[in-house]
């Protein structure tokens, strides 16, 4: 796929050189972003903007949940965790409740540091092996 923009090229070169744990950092990262505009959206009386918001960080938590390999115990946990959050992403729309809201963007950001050194982990330990 060509790309015009330079921008754009920068972005997909950079997308494709990333680990498995960046990309589930990036993940994590637009997930809380998202969810972090619908609270301003929320607060601006916005409901389709934050409707919009929310969904998108449903479909990401979503992606993170079907991408687990359940053959890994931890897996069951975090599909768990998945299902909670994405849950309560749209109760707290319905209900417009922007502190839940905040305490999911948090829990998403504390599985986002949690990634981002066991991805910091592994790759030490790769180097050391290798």
């Amino acid at each position: 796929m060509q790309y015009s923009n330079p921008y754009q090229v920068y972005k997909n070169q950079s997308l494709q050189t990333l680990t498995q744990g960046e990309i589930l950092v990036k993940l994590f990262e637009e997930a809380s972003k998202q969810i972090n505009f619908s609270i301003l959206l929320t607060e601006k009386q916005d409901a389709v903007g934050a409707y919009n918001c929310v969904s998108k960080a449903q479909k990401i938590v979503s992606t993170l949940r079907n991408s687990l390999d359940m053959s890994y115990a931890i897996s069951i946990n975090l599909a768990e965790i998945y299902l909670f959050v994405n849950d309560e992403l749209g109760k707290a729309l319905v209900d417009k409740n922007t502190e839940t809201l905040k305490r999911l963007a948090g829990i998403l950001d504390n599985l986002k540091d949690a990634f981002k050194e066991a991805d910091k982990i592994a790759r030490s330990q790769k180097r050391s092996v290798g």
